[in-house]
């Protein structure tokens, strides 16, 4: 027998299931996606369930109570035997492409790990005026950058929207937990490349408290749809969207049409920089770190590396140090094996155009994988920023000082976000702050480039907050406040992650 999968949620005692159509996709290898077909008067009894709900049930709940039963959900789908996690990961590896080993390890053991109730850091509003240098926050550093001014405050939002992109697992689940957190009913619209996850992890919180599950609408449609997503934006009060261009150009409109902020997160570029100190005995080890950001959900994320520029002058030259990276892909790739769909056709386009390179005398190296799973390249022919063609393709730049690249990036600007380093922490606060002036927005320590810490800004806003108001202030963090103790903890949990997998 195959499996069927409803990619929607919503409080089942709204009597609308015998009201609307479902279509059944079939999404291969037996299994079938269930999706409603959303009318206007659906969405209406919808909004209203979520609204009632709110009112009616999460006001009553005071913040501890809101995290235990977070926390018991996280629980849950922390356990490896868990019917949803089972589920997801029977299912996932066939809608998404991403191997079974990358959904446990970076979906499950990672992101909830993140998520534990423990781990869901509670503050006030950081006064801009207090971080105007690099200053302790939680376990690192942040700084804000501009002037305040407030284009948007509502501090009792009713109905929160979230657009989602695909392209990682656990979104879905990181909105609907914020939106709890400041008492906000959600409606979520799962991507089409990835419906799944959103609602089985509303279904979860129903398990644990069918009341607050009731505040939450997971609701899978095609962005064609326009009177479905016309009425959602008409019934909320802020929208957050992850998307590319084409999202960030229509969805501004509607918010433009309806008058509802729009928080936007859009197309990125994140890149590594790594230091000549540590280019010396600890280079092996850096190498190590290094190839699980490039391979974590097969780059796909705005916040994967698409460049890394090694600093000269260390006992490793840059090139040896792409050689180094090399032997760690191979490794890594076969403890976190690339997914069944993408790159094929990146890597080797990838291959031939910097073997053409090679070829003809440039100053090339590349280091390919004998089955074309992943492509490392060392480049010094051009100074330029290049994107990568991702699914585990990267390239390695040398640079003479690390200090020259905010000079070089300024032309991305806020396209900007996160920079993975390894720098000794005299060298990294000038560093952030030369790459915050123009845009940057997370310095992360190498292999956590994908490991969002939820004190930490995204995209130059603090996530929650950004539910409240929009100010105008660019925030800016560092990850750690001790480079050595960061990367021995992160050295040991690489290890065990290859060991736990070969």
């Amino acid at each position: 027998m195959g499996t069927t999968i409803k990619c929607y949620f919503w409080d089942p005692s709204l009597g609308i299931n015998d009201d609307i159509e479902f279509l059944s996709e079939d999404a291969g290898n037996d299994i079938t996606l269930v999706k409603p077909i959303l009318t206007e008067e659906a969405l209406k009894k919808i909004i209203q369930g979520i609204k009632t709900a709110r009112n009616e049930y999460l006001l009553t709940l005071d913040i501890p109570q809101i995290l235990d039963i977070l926390g018991k959900v996280n629980d849950r789908w922390m356990d490896p035997s868990y019917e949803g996690r089972r589920l997801t990961r029977e299912i996932l590896p066939t809608i998404t492409g991403f191997s079974v080993e990358m959904l446990e390890h970076w979906g499950f053991q990672q992101f909830f790990q993140v998520m534990k109730k423990e781990n869901l850091t509670l503050f006030g509003k950081p006064n801009p005026q207090e971080y105007h240098t690099f200053q302790p926050f939680q376990e690192g550093y942040v700084k804000a950058y501009g002037k305040p001014h407030v284009s948007h405050s509502n501090y009792e939002p009713e109905v929160i929207g979230h657009i989602c992109a695909g392209n990682i697992l656990g979104l879905a689940a990181f909105e609907i937990v914020m939106d709890k957190l400041v008492d906000a009913a959600s409606w979520v619209k799962v991507p089409s490349e990835e419906p799944v996850f959103g609602a089985l992890y509303a279904q979860s919180i129903a398990d644990i408290d069918p009341k607050l599950a009731a505040t939450i609408a997971v609701l899978p449609f095609g962005s064609e749809q326009s009177h479905v997503q016309e009425y959602l934006f008409s019934q909320s009060d802020l929208v957050r969207a992850t998307g590319g261009e084409q999202a960030r150009r229509s969805l501004s409109e509607l918010s433009h049409r309806h008058k509802v902020p729009l928080a936007g997160h859009w197309h990125k570029f994140s890149f590594i920089a790594l230091a000549r100190e540590y280019l010396g005995k600890r280079a092996s080890e850096i190498a190590e770190l290094v190839s699980l950001d490039v391979c974590a959900w097969d780059q796909q994320g705005c916040f994967s590396p698409q460049e890394i520029f090694v600093e000269t002058g260390g006992t490793v030259s840059p090139k040896e140090f792409a050689g180094l990276l090399a032997t760690e892909m191979e490794t890594t790739t076969q403890a976190l094996p690339k997914g069944s769909k993408p790159g094929k056709m990146q890597v080797l386009d990838g291959y031939y155009q910097y073997l053409t390179k090679e070829m003809m005398g440039e100053p090339v190296k590349i280091f390919p994988s004998a089955t074309h799973q992943w492509l490392v390249v060392y480049d010094e022919s051009t100074l330029n920023f290049e994107p990568s063609p991702l699914f585990r393709v990267i390239r390695v730049t040398p640079v003479s000082d690390l200090m020259e690249l905010p000079t070089r990036a300024k032309p991305l600007g806020s396209f900007l976000q996160t920079i993975g380093v390894a720098l000794p922490m005299d060298r990294l606060i000038p560093f952030a702050d030369a790459m915050g002036a123009i845009g940057a927005t997370n310095i992360r320590t190498i292999s956590g480039m994908t490991l969002q810490k939820t004190w930490e800004p995204w995209d130059g806003r603090f996530p929650l907050f950004e539910l409240f108001e929009h100010d105008a202030v660019h925030w800016v963090s560092i990850d750690t406040r001790d480079m050595e103790k960061e990367l021995d903890r992160a050295l040991k949990r690489k290890r065990l992650l290859v060991k736990s997998y070969l």
